[in-house]
């Protein structure tokens, strides 16, 4: 993961808004997915992520890796009552996430438990990539 920095996003989203309008592709006539958030921990042994996928099923769940790149792709479904709705502040539709992960995983062994709405992606540490004790001896 990178660190957030608040000034590259702030620059970022100025280039955005300057030649967003000269910058269309045929992917802007789709519709646009939200920005999955995410919380991610890293322990001694792995990567975890927890994403809310709130009425998702895992087969609306894409998880890639390209190169050290993960990508999430899901759809959170509209809500099944009838009736007019007077209000909807949750957003329903196609979510995307992508990460560039700074720490090597062992993408083989990944595994992805969906338990109540929650996504949460295990991406065991690469070998080379634990922490390791070095215990310092004493000289005879």
């Amino acid at each position: 993961m990178r660190e957030y920095s608040p000034f590259e996003a702030l620059m970022r989203e100025m280039f955005n808004q300057m030649w967003a309008p000269t910058l269309r592709t045929r992917e802007e006539a789709q519709p646009r997915a939200a920005r999955l958030p995410v919380d991610v921990w890293v322990t001694d042994e792995a990567v975890i992520l927890q994403a809310s996928l709130p009425g998702a099923k895992p087969d609306d769940v894409d998880i890639t890796f390209e190169g050290d790149t993960l990508i999430i792709n899901a759809v959170l479904p509209e809500p099944e009552i009838e009736g007019k709705a007077v209000l909807q502040e949750r957003y329903h539709g196609p979510v995307h996430r992508a990460l560039t992960l700074d720490i090597p995983v062992d993408q083989e062994k990944a595994e992805a438990v969906f338990k109540e709405g929650v996504l949460t992606l295990t991406m065991p540490r690469a070998d080379k990539a634990r922490t390791r004790k070095i215990e310092v001896k004493v000289a005879s």
